[in-house]
């Protein structure tokens, strides 16, 4: 299994950096082949029931793209205005290596702030109350509460209990615990919640974090896992540059 995921994602890789200039694409697909190495052999054994999504990842190789493009109306979006290197991650709060990663990408939009831009999608295999519950602040709390709670919930991580949920949740703004279990029940939420997940199923997410860095001009590196900080600023300040 991890072999195949091994090949998949090199293949991946290698398409993705076509367009780009020799060196750079050397760089960058050094980096991206080799980490997406080392955490497919921490994803995918554990997820075999999306198998069949994932060989649509590898038939469409680096042309896969997001169904829903990114809307700042409708997205939860930290940094850049304009960026010129946009993450979009799909996570779950009740995973750990989302949880390691969620301070390495604030880490990269502070270093980046008006370059990068990140963008948060829910694929809760885990946690679905904590994805219900953060939408529930997204959407009636606004962008800002939910980046808020985001960093409040992965800080607390794994003791993210359903007090804690409604009690930061009353914290940001909310009314009392009646109002907070309403939306987490209503259908606004679950919809929401259920689109992104679908989503990053279609475009081959078998685990998480998945994320797809994208570039002012529409090119798409698929990023499979918990990348580390140093490998994961290689790749944006190349791409930064070279736009």
């Amino acid at each position: 299994m991890c072999i195949m995921h091994e090949k998949e994602n090199k293949n991946i890789v290698e398409n993705s950096f076509r367009k780009l200039t020799t060196a750079k694409a050397i760089v960058i697909a050094g980096v991206l082949i080799a980490v997406s190495i080392i955490f497919s052999r921490f994803f995918f054994d554990k997820n075999i029931g999306l198998e069949n999504v994932a060989q649509k990842v590898t038939e469409q190789g680096s042309n896969v793209t997001l169904i829903n493009k990114v809307n700042d109306k409708k997205d939860y979006i930290r940094g850049a205005k304009n960026p010129k290197v946009t993450i979009v991650e799909f996570s779950d709060f009740g995973c750990s290596f989302c949880a390691s990663f969620h301070p390495t990408l604030r880490d990269v939009i502070e270093k980046y702030p008006k370059d990068v831009a990140w963008v948060y999608r829910h694929l809760p295999y885990r946690n679905n109350d904590a994805a219900l519950a953060s939408e529930c602040v997204g959407q009636h709390l606004g962008n800002e509460a939910f980046w808020k709670y985001s960093d409040i919930l992965f800080s607390q991580f794994p003791n993210i209990s359903d007090d804690f949920l409604v009690s930061e949740a009353i914290k940001l703004g909310f009314k009392d615990e009646e109002t907070f279990r309403e939306c987490q029940k209503s259908e606004s939420v679950s919809v929401a919640v259920q689109e992104d997940a679908t989503e990053a199923r279609l475009i081959g997410a078998a685990g998480t974090p998945h994320s797809i860095i994208i570039t002012a001009d529409g090119k798409t590196f698929p990023l499979r896992g918990a990348t580390p900080i140093t490998q994961l600023d290689q790749m944006v300040s190349i791409l930064v540059n070279n736009e």
